[in-house]
């Protein structure tokens, strides 16, 4: 190689200088520390004080439409609230509900309950779920 063609590429790739390393280093810094913070936000989010899900539904007449839900508590011994959704089957929420599931002795129980609408419901979601009092 020639003394020309260092030039050149001394030129092209200039060395790297502090500003370089200060930028890159904290552009790392700060992708591993948004990492770090969305995995310890999924563990704390992981594992709700109380869950539920439908388990089965039945439109019983156009204006109710009756429904089963498990529910998980961590602790079974305080009482819980759960918003449920009817929809269409036009997409339209066509009846709600705030469910109220009493304390109990088990952790995962099944609770039936019937909710009106307005018309005829194709499906039923559960929005979320709380526990009373907090």
């Amino acid at each position: 190689m020639t003394s020309t063609d260092e030039a050149r590429i001394a030129r092209r790739y200039p060395k790297r200088t502090v500003f370089d390393y200060l930028l890159f280093g904290g552009l790392g810094l700060g992708v591993a520390l948004t990492i770090v913070i969305a995995a310890v936000a999924g563990v704390q989010q992981s594992n709700p004080p109380v869950a539920a899900m439908v388990r089965s539904f039945e439109v019983v007449s156009p204006t109710r439409i009756d429904v089963e839900l498990v529910v998980q508590r961590e602790d079974p011994s305080k009482a819980a609230e759960c918003s449920v959704f009817a929809q269409a089957g036009s997409y339209e929420e066509v009846g709600e509900a705030v469910l109220q599931i009493p304390p109990a002795e088990d952790g995962l129980k099944p609770y039936s309950f019937s909710v009106t609408t307005v018309k005829e419901a194709a499906a039923i979601d559960v929005e979320g779920c709380r526990i009373v009092g907090r």
